[in-house]
């Protein structure tokens, strides 16, 4: 649930009425009255007559205001709040940018999640409470981000920075400096000190995005950091406190990586004392339905004028039988093109574009063996539950109705399934 406290009713009710098309349950009570609301947006006004026991007893708060002044935004931030918005843009811009802080809030982003999926949001909901390491792992394009960015949202640092940090884009000779900080004169080209990332994110959150691209070296001296709880820029002669909590994200196998030298065995058991997988799109198909509604909601405003309410039943068809090699992240771009293409309210077949034609080729042979290998594990499940299916599918952390989909498509392929 999503509350608006603003002065300006017109405003508020502008603003309802677009999220709520979006698909946002909202409310818009007096200033002073309660709401059980996820998420709660300000204006200015509103947001300073909150006093300091009241922002920090309250749901999330962003605060949107009419003013370009970037004092008026660090202030906000400062004082507790998420975001600051400057709403003298289109209102789809602004509904947008609440939107995506609404869905970071509310666990029932997508419709029919899949087992694993409601297992793995309610462990990251419980491991939020916590401030221990969470190391998360899953291919590309399967949300990792997001869900660190759902357990910083749900954690005691929500009013603190969320700083995210990608090993794999910084060049090896940079990501020190980035990570930790220098001062002035410390290399060439440093002509003023500055603070590194774990500086940026006290009292708050640290996303390693791709820890496993980051190099060896550097992978000790993090260790330190994270057993000495200080750090040390880089022409420093003296270490900095710092208090953040690290979360970090591989999209590599992790067994794998510590076999062949990618990640340093102690820095990994640091990492993960709470590991996270998420799985691939291809292992929860009955979420797809669900993930299309979502990204059609969420960009049919910002992309079309035009009102596209749905799918055409033989697109989601469509989409079940595809491999989905760049999982959540490539659907949201498949639906996105779709809605430029699209010129009525109905995304049909002809607007989608997934290489199908490539299926029974080159990709459609790496799609087959990666189903052959996961109908090995299937039987495997099922031969040692005698075939019932119901337990088989709990043990696999999927819906029977999955288990009963992948059981016919492993059938199609010759495999033979009890």
């Amino acid at each position: 649930m999503l509350g608006l406290f603003l002065t300006d009713h017109a405003r508020s009710k502008s603003l309802a009425r677009g999220l709520s098309d979006m698909g946002c349950d909202v409310v818009t009570p007096s200033i002073g009255q309660s709401t059980e609301a996820d998420l709660l947006v300000f204006d200015e006004l509103s947001f300073g007559r909150l006093d300091s026991n009241e922002r920090r007893t309250l749901p999330p708060i962003i605060v949107i205001d009419g003013k370009n002044e970037a004092a008026a935004g660090i202030a906000a931030v400062r004082l507790g709040a998420l975001d600051y918005l400057v709403d003298q843009t289109s209102d789809a811009r602004t509904i947008g940018c609440i939107f995506e802080w609404h869905q970071r809030f509310t666990s029932g982003q997508v419709k029919a999640l899949s087992k694993s999926s409601e297992r793995l949001i309610d462990q990251a909901t419980r491991v939020a409470k916590t401030d221990v390491a969470v190391l998360i792992s899953g291919e590309s394009g399967t949300g990792k981000e997001v869900l660190a960015k759902l357990i910083h949202s749900r954690s005691a640092r929500r009013a603190g920075t969320f700083v995210a940090i990608n090993c794999a884009a910084i060049p090896d000779n940079m990501l020190e400096a980035m990570l930790f900080g220098h001062e002035k004169g410390a290399f060439t080209g440093a002509s003023e000190s500055r603070p590194g990332k774990f500086e940026l994110a006290e009292g708050g959150t640290l996303l390693l995005d791709e820890l496993t691209e980051m190099p060896m070296p550097l992978q000790a001296k993090l260790l330190r950091v994270l057993q000495e709880k200080e750090v040390e820029r880089i022409g420093a002669r003296v270490p900095r406190p710092v208090d953040v909590r690290v979360l970090a994200t591989t999209n590599r196998n992790l067994k794998e990586s510590l076999e062949s030298g990618h990640l340093r065995e102690d820095l990994y058991y640091r990492l993960s004392v709470f590991p996270l997988v998420i799985p691939p799109l291809r292992a929860r198909a009955e979420e797809i339905p669900g993930l299309v509604d979502h990204f059609l909601q969420k960009h049919r405003l910002l992309v079309s004028p035009r009102e596209v309410r749905c799918v055409a039943p033989e697109v989601l068809d469509l989409f079940s039988r595809y491999a989905w090699p760049g999982n959540i992240r490539e659907l949201e771009n498949v639906i996105q093109r779709a809605l430029v293409l699209c010129e009525g309210n109905v995304i049909e077949s002809d607007h989608i574009d997934l290489g199908m034609s490539k299926i029974d080729s080159q990709s459609g042979e790496l799609s087959r063996r990666l189903l052959l290998a996961e109908g090995e594990t299937i039987v495997a499940a099922l031969r040692d539950r005698r075939g019932h299916r119901g337990k088989t599918a709990e043990a696999l952390g999927i819906s029977e109705r999955t288990l009963r989909y992948k059981i016919k498509r492993l059938k199609d392929l010759g495999m033979e399934v009890a």
